[in-house]
């Protein structure tokens, strides 16, 4: 326990320690409902992202099964080389060293495209650019179209406005014929990672004005703002959402015992829209 309460102590003083890498945002299609296009996962600045196709595929389907839950399924890749594809934006503000992790699967008895690439662009107005290392092939299985933490360029590093694609590049099912209107694609465990530009000096000068208390805690967590607080996201230490709250004041308290033993990030959005955190330790009673 004294060990646990001293790294506890070093993790809040903030001189040396960093947060290291953190989920920026997260498609895995938990529910299987139209919900399922927001990201479910991430920081809060993309919490309110969602995943879409462009160049004229059928509507997504987020109701058929994926590589674990459910996965985004999308009809109508016919004739889109080069132009058809799946599309998030996000933003990588204060991050940099990012990665990118998904899979795909294409339909058996409706192979859909089978080669592809992935490409970035920066702002609405940006070229879209290929990914180093981002072509890949797809086929009917969750084992052959992955991309396995991709490394992004550095100029995709502290951008309001990142947009990646995964854009197919010939009109090659999976099967080695032509793609048809009825060819299925699949996608799905989309995770875009990256590491915090100056963690400690950052989180040191925010929780001035964001403090939490007990800390550690172990049922009840007291987090006070000196601005009015309209909305928080609580995470855990891989970027994942794992509470919400939309308090609307300057003192509030959260029940976490439901949460497991570890640290926790809170991510709070003041009503003139400020975004502030602070990090406590959750302790078993």
């Amino acid at each position: 326990m004294k060990q646990i309460f001293a790294f506890v102590f070093l993790f809040l003083l903030g001189t040396s320690v960093s947060l290291g890498q953190v989920t920026l945002a997260q498609w895995t299609f938990p529910t299987g409902n139209d919900a399922d296009s927001m990201a479910d996962g991430g920081i809060a600045a993309n919490l309110n992202k969602a995943i879409r196709t462009d160049g004229g595929t059928g509507a997504i389907d987020f109701s058929k099964n994926g590589f674990t839950t459910k996965a985004a399924q999308a009809t109508g890749w016919n004739d889109g080389a080069d132009l058809k594809c799946w599309v998030v934006e996000i933003t990588t503000t204060n991050y940099d060293q990012l990665e990118v992790s998904s899979k795909q699967q294409s339909g058996g008895n409706n192979p859909g495209p089978r080669d592809w690439k992935l490409q970035y662009r920066l702002a609405v107005s940006g070229i879209w650019t290929d990914v180093p290392d981002g072509v890949y092939e797809v086929q009917n299985d969750w084992t052959t179209g992955v991309l396995d933490a991709v490394e992004l360029p550095a100029e995709c590093k502290n951008q309001p406005s990142l947009f990646l694609r995964w854009v197919m590049t010939s009109n090659t099912n999976s099967a080695g014929n032509p793609v048809e209107a009825s060819g299925i694609d699949k996608i799905d465990d989309i995770v875009i990672i990256g590491e915090l530009i100056n963690t400690a000096i950052t989180e040191v000068e925010n929780t001035l004005s964001l403090t939490v208390y007990p800390n550690p805690c172990s049922n009840r967590l007291t987090v006070a703002s000196l601005e009015k607080i309209s909305s928080i996201v609580v995470m855990d230490a891989s970027g994942r959402v794992v509470m919400k709250s939309e308090p609307n004041g300057h003192n509030f308290s959260l029940d976490v015992t439901q949460l497991p033993v570890g640290f926790y990030l809170i991510r709070a959005t003041t009503q003139n829209s400020i975004l502030t955190t602070a990090r406590f330790f959750r302790i078993d009673e």
